[in-house]
């Protein structure tokens, strides 16, 4: 917003603005209830005279004060509450000019209300508003993000319990009820009959001291603990500022390591590779040249699981029907080729997939359905894939031995093995489901063997990139 040619911003924080909307209503109703007759501050004024005793007065000053105290209070509170509601910003500043100015307004506006609801009483703005409304300004040009708003309070509390204490003396407020109100005025009169003033001012400004010197050992606990914080965060800033730089150290010091360990294994491959085709073209046995080309294949496919290895965790929009081909040749060596029974009736799709990783989770599956074959006859391996609108379904279901559910249960764990292997087999298929977004079933089928189920994300077929 900009009003002319200056850019302001404000910023509410909501919190603040419920409690003080909160507390403005409760210093509206509450002098309802708290009324001077209800303290028996008169009856001690009119005590103090019937037996000229200054102890009666005492009594009354007290009184008033504690009545003032809780009646007037939750007016600066709101006005606290509502100062520290907002933030206005000119051209990226704070500008805390314009928060003293609103908290002026609203005690105004409260002031006027209550004159308005109650008739018969009158707030005035006065020197207790001033030097409550300089504490504020204080207050609002250091704003604590630390401190909380309980202990924030408290210092405000015991600000303003000094000022009404500093107000019972002579020299604060002149002897005018307008600017002091009627019973501060009748207190001063008979206070100033019974020659009691000095005791009153010797009190006053004692208590108004005590609690002052209370207020400023409070704020300054708080500055420090503010600065302190402040440190803290600033050391925490900068220490994660340096573990991340280290981490990124180390990450871009294995990455270089990979990228040598993949430029090592390629050369090798690529000289393999070479020599078998050297090998092919010199060859006139048909049976030999069919497994150089076997092993030209699967040359190929380890190229191309190398070269992703430094592209681990990226994945891209496939043809289902591309992924399974794939997988289908790279098992097409393997003797469970022979027990495969394959049915795609998920054409015109495509899943998003890291085709290497995807693929050795797949295959993994297959292999050890294969690796449960009993001796039972019409062993095999359905992998069947189907299109559901929603979803891809991928099942790969054998007709081996089963597992038992306490082997079903410790499937996916890390370690776990019913073969005499390291165990990642099955927990490196969930960490790659998991890592697709995809969510993986396995459970014994009803007749014999276990099946696996794979619920994934698919897309309509489109121009790959």
């Amino acid at each position: 917003m900009k009003i002319l040619g200056k850019k302001f911003h404000i910023q509410i924080h909501k919190t603040e603005l419920s409690l003080g909307i909160l507390m403005v209503l409760i210093s509206i109703v509450l002098p309802n209830f708290l009324l001077y007759k209800n303290f028996d501050i008169y009856d001690s004024l009119e005590k103090s005279i019937d037996f000229w005793d200054k102890e009666y007065l005492l009594h009354a000053a007290f009184g008033l004060v504690f009545l003032n105290t809780i009646k007037s209070f939750p007016i600066f509170f709101s006005v606290f509450l509502l100062m520290d509601s907002i933030d206005i910003e000119i051209n990226g500043k704070l500008n805390n000019t314009l928060k003293v100015i609103f908290g002026m307004l609203i005690i105004q506006a409260i002031y006027f209300i209550i004159y308005k609801v109650y008739y018969d009483m009158d707030y005035y703005f006065g020197k207790v508003s001033i030097l409550e409304m300089i504490y504020l300004a204080f207050h609002s040009s250091n704003r604590f993000k630390n401190i909380s708003l309980f202990k924030r309070n408290v210092v405000l509390l015991l600000v303003f319990t000094g000022i009404q204490w500093l107000d019972i003396t002579k020299y604060f407020s002149v002897l005018d009820y307008k600017s002091t109100g009627e019973i501060f005025f009748d207190l001063k009169n008979i206070s100033s009959l019974m020659e009691a003033d000095n005791i009153l001012n010797l009190i006053g400004f004692l208590f108004f001291i005590l609690f002052f010197i209370f207020s400023i050992t409070l704020l300054l606990v708080f500055f420090e603990q503010e600065r302190r914080q402040n440190i803290y965060e600033k050391e925490k800033d900068m220490t994660k500022a340096l573990s991340d730089l280290k981490l990124q150290e180390v990450e871009n010091r294995y990455l270089k390591e990979i990228q040598y360990l993949v430029h090592d294994l390629k050369t090798p491959l690529f000289s393999m590779g070479t020599l078998i085709e050297i090998l092919d073209m010199q060859e006139e046995n048909e049976k030999k040249k069919d497994y150089y080309n076997r092993i030209e294949k699967s040359l190929e496919r380890c190229n191309i699981m190398v070269s992703e290895i430094l592209r681990d965790t990226q994945k891209n929009p496939i043809d289902i029907n591309k992924v399974f081909n794939f997988i289908l040749s790279y098992l097409s060596t393997h003797k469970c080729i022979e027990f495969l029974i394959y049915n795609n009736y998920c054409t015109g799709r495509k899943i998003k997939v890291n085709k290497i990783v995807f693929s050795r989770a797949i295959t993994n599956l297959i292999i050890n359905s294969y690796e449960a074959f009993t001796e039972y006859e019409n062993n095999k391996i359905e992998l069947t894939i189907k299109d559901y609108k929603k979803f891809v379904l991928i099942k790969i279901e054998d007709y081996g031995k089963g597992m038992s559910e306490k082997e079903l249960e410790n499937a996916f764990i890390n370690g776990f093995s019913t073969k005499n292997s390291s165990g990642v087999g099955l927990n490196f298929v969930k960490t790659v489901m998991e890592e697709h977004k995809s969510k993986i079933f396995i459970k014994n089928r009803k007749k014999r063997g276990i099946g696996v189920y794979i619920v994934m994300q698919g897309e309509v077929l489109g121009n790959e990139k």
